[in-house]
């Protein structure tokens, strides 16, 4: 990923990660309305963002953390219900739009692999949603998944752990879980929602 060097290109990064202020938030959606440049700048980061969430392997967080995640919480809470105010309270994401449409006009095809094409629809706290489409012959590297996966086949075929899906098939993989390798033959477009849950 390239670092900012403007700060456009600073304030696309914050607003990707959900940092960026609500006025300056307003401000950029403005500047993104006129811009198509900027509008592809930050539709990249999206997708950047979204891929390094899956990179890196699970770690177990340390022992402690337990604990001290839940002396925050009740501490917040006790100050919440005292009316108390936690000016360090971190600030919180935007919530999503009631409604979301991905029309197909401003459909944007990423790279993921040789092969693969990603179709970012949605990105949430609860729910990353996309469209991959996988080219004849080609194999999906193998992968653990730290959420759980529902595919759902658009056209196509895919064999996945030994049972070929077809389109109108859906299958689930629970969170922890691991696919070796799904192969496409013909290839094949496919619905992809990770969840947490």
């Amino acid at each position: 990923m390239k670092r900012p060097t403007t700060v456009d290109a600073a304030r696309a990064a914050a607003l990707v990660l959900g940092a960026l202020p609500e006025d300056a938030r307003s401000e950029l959606e403005q500047r993104m309305a006129a811009s198509p440049a900027l509008r592809e700048e930050i539709e990249s980061l999206r997708a950047i963002a979204d891929e390094l969430l899956l990179a890196p392997p699970p770690v177990a967080p340390h022992p402690a953390l337990r604990e001290r995640v839940l002396a925050r919480v009740a501490a917040e809470a006790a100050a919440a219900s005292s009316g108390a105010v936690n000016a360090t309270a971190p600030a919180t994401r935007p919530p999503l739009p009631d409604l979301l449409f991905a029309l197909e006009p401003d459909a944007v095809w990423k790279d993921v692999a040789p092969g693969l094409q990603r179709r970012l629809l949605s990105r949430g706290p609860d729910a990353t949603s996309y469209v991959l489409r996988v080219a004849p012959g080609v194999t999906i590297p193998s992968h653990d998944h730290a959420c759980v996966e529902h595919l759902f086949v658009l056209s196509g075929s895919i064999d996945v752990e030994g049972t070929l899906c077809h389109a109108g098939d859906y299958h689930r993989a629970a969170q922890g879980t691991h696919h070796a390798m799904p192969y496409s033959a013909e290839g094949c477009v496919v619905l992809v929602v990770e969840s947490v849950p």
